[in-house]
């Protein structure tokens, strides 16, 4: 029986001699099968048993049941040299209260996302357990050894409201948050580039962003041979924004144009219930609508002109990322641009001002198919980190769990 339990607990070179049941509690008395040979100060073997001291560590729960190791030490008496020692084994670190199995825990739970206080709430065991669990695994992270990255991703992400937005850097290849800056500007990403190891930045091919020019300034004076790829999921918001902001300017005529005899706070006059109710539908991917939204689209086209043409504008620049190579993405863009600019609608010109501005950003996409996909999911991941945990007030701590939950 004890055999079983033994096996059952899992902790090698220990034997279950006892089980105490304590309310919803177990106490598993415990001891080391093996017993010390020789002095670890003079190499001697002559030692004798002065005292059987207990100790309490808390270890990972059996059966659903909070359990406690009492741990029956033997304390050495070393005859030759007089000097004392007691037992040791690497599961259960001296002067510690959780064994380093529990501690594991812990650090697990974190990873995940939940805050210091939840975890400790739902273990039965202190913020302090937690906290420092979380500490000792950023510290081995830290000491890990890592291969540069080849491909590597700059997004923003706020810390806390009203103060600038951090930078999250991220390693493509393996799907790793690297760093956490405090701040997006020029300066503080030069830095941080500066201050890798040079065979670092040697390593360094392809650098994926967000189109802001920060970050685009500071990749060209540091890596200058760094291919820059926009993200194109921006890109692609971007032309969504503006076929939504000429929606809407064709709302606000209609409420313009009244007819008479309408009271001026009348909803009838000002509401267009076609265009509003068609929001989603322009917005969504040609090949994903269905055949209904399809023909509801050409009976609004049919009535406005100005929107189809909108939206012909919008899945011309969307073609250009199914383009095959970079030639032909390249005339799919010149013709876009080209009919930006017969159509003279401000939202769709100010967006082709900016495409123009990253022009050769989004080329490089079909050299090299980057994207800021895993980053987008690290953002996330912050929000749901931020929100359980009801804030994060320090940067460090901030930095330290995000770095440690996207390891």
């Amino acid at each position: 029986m004890q055999d079983d339990l033994t096996r059952l607990v899992g902790l090698e070179g220990f034997v279950v001699k006892r089980v105490v049941e304590v309310g919803d509690e177990l106490d598993l008395e415990v001891e080391l099968v093996a017993r010390a040979a020789l002095c670890p100060r003079c190499g001697r073997g002559s030692l004798e048993v002065k005292e059987r001291p207990r100790v309490r560590v808390r270890d990972l729960p059996l059966a659903g049941r909070r359990t406690d190791l009492v741990w029956r030490k033997r304390r050495f008496l070393c005859q030759p040299c007089g000097r004392t020692f007691t037992e040791q084994h690497p599961e259960l670190p001296p002067r510690q209260r959780v064994t380093r199995r529990f501690r594991g825990r812990l650090l697990e739970r974190v990873r995940g996302g939940a805050a210091h206080a939840e975890v400790a709430c739902e273990e039965d065991t202190t913020r302090y357990q937690v906290a420092r669990a979380f500490r000792d695994g950023a510290h081995e992270l830290a000491a890990q050894e890592t291969r540069p990255p080849r491909r590597l991703s700059l997004d923003e992400a706020h810390h806390r409201r009203g103060q600038e937005l951090a930078t999250v850097v991220s390693d493509l290849d393996r799907r790793r948050v690297v760093e956490v800056l405090d701040g997006r500007s020029r300066r503080r990403v030069e830095r941080y580039l500066r201050a890798l190891p040079e065979p670092d930045r040697d390593a360094i091919e392809v650098v994926s962003i967000d189109p802001y020019e920060a970050y685009r300034q500071a990749i060209r004076a540091v890596l200058p041979w760094a291919r820059i790829v926009v993200d194109h999921f921006h890109l692609v918001r971007g032309a969504n924004t503006a076929l939504d902001s000429v929606r809407r300017e064709r709302q606000r005529e209609a409420g313009r144009r009244r007819p008479k005899g309408a009271r001026r706070s009348g909803q009838q006059a000002r509401w267009r219930p076609e265009l509003y109710r068609a929001r989603h539908r322009l917005l969504k991917a040609s090949e994903r609508l269905s055949e209904r939204e399809r023909r509801r689209l050409c009976e609004l086209f049919e009535h406005e002109p100005l929107i189809a043409e909108a939206w012909g504008l919008k899945e011309a620049f969307r073609s250009i990322y199914k383009a095959p190579h970079r030639g032909e993405a390249e005339r799919r863009l010149d013709r876009f641009l080209a009919a930006v600019d017969r159509a003279q609608l401000p939202a769709f010109s100010a967006f082709a001002d900016g495409v123009r501005l990253w022009r050769a950003e989004l080329l490089a996409y079909f050299d090299e198919p980057t994207t800021n996909g895993y980053a987008e999911g690290v953002i996330n991941k912050v929000k749901v980190i931020k929100r359980r945990a009801y804030g994060i007030p320090s940067f460090d701590g901030f930095r330290e769990r995000v770095l440690l939950a996207c390891a």
